[in-house]
């Protein structure tokens, strides 16, 4: 799993899947550019996968439901050096509540962070991909298969990433570029800490996952790492689900 010689791109690396992730490439010897619109969480991020300061994280202020904002971090990359082999589409949010009085402008920030984001992302990265091949990795989720009450957008949206990825890996692979979507199951990170301390809903994540346990950002960063890796040049236009035996067990 060595990298030494790429480069990466990860949104909503400040924190959680995307900081793990992000620091596994780092740790693998990429180059990663750590991308948010939260300056102190990259900061902070970047110091942690590069506390010698060599230069190897990069930190990359951008909002990926934003085109101008995405396009602003495409001509930052190119006039880096242009090169690109790797892009993780990790940014994502989730506004709960009941259809039936959700807001538009929540039905809004959801879809144009987690499924439009991935869309200009992905357009964005490119002509990058291109000149060598790469490999993209999207962040879809459990939530991609079945859904829960009051996550709506969040299912849809999450929907939407599990068939822009088979689109995306069918429309590339004549480029050399290998489209593939993570699914995780219940991960313990900052987005779903107050779950994690709600004692039914717990309880629940534990009884019906045949792991026991919530998975951490860790166990997604894993099969991230062999999913940019050469050892993935002919696998293309899968969703891999990281959950514990959650949904092999419904």
């Amino acid at each position: 799993m060595n990298l030494d010689g790429k480069v990466a791109l990860v949104t909503g690396a400040g924190r959680g899947i995307g900081y793990a992730i992000a620091r596994s490439l780092c740790e693998a010897g990429a180059t990663v550019y750590l991308a948010s619109r939260n300056e102190a969480e990259l900061e902070k991020a970047r110091a942690e996968c590069d506390p010698q300061g060599t230069g190897r994280a990069r930190t990359l202020r951008m909002d990926v439901s934003d085109s101008h904002s995405v396009a602003v971090a495409g001509q930052r990359l190119t006039q880096d050096g242009g090169r690109l082999d790797i892009l993780v589409n990790s940014a994502g949010v989730n506004l709960r509540g009941p259809v039936e009085t959700y807001p538009e402008e929540a039905w809004d920030t959801v879809i144009d962070t987690n499924l439009k984001g991935v869309f200009l992302t992905a357009r964005m990265a490119y002509p990058m991909l291109k000149k060598q091949g790469g490999k993209v990795v999207n962040i879809a989720s459990l939530m991609s298969e079945i859904a829960r009450p009051t996550i709506a957008a969040y299912v849809a949206s999450k929907g939407g990433v599990r068939q822009l990825t088979k689109a995306l890996a069918v429309e590339w692979a004549p480029d050399n570029i290998q489209v593939n979507a993570i699914a995780p199951g219940f991960i313990a990170t900052e987005m779903n800490l107050p779950l994690t301390r709600d004692e039914t809903f717990n309880a629940m994540v534990i009884g019906r996952t045949p792991a026991r346990r919530w998975g951490t950002p860790e166990d997604i960063s894993g099969t991230a790492l062999f999913l940019v890796s050469p050892a993935s040049d002919f696998l293309t236009g899968q969703i891999i689900t990281v959950d514990g035996g959650l949904l092999a067990s419904l």
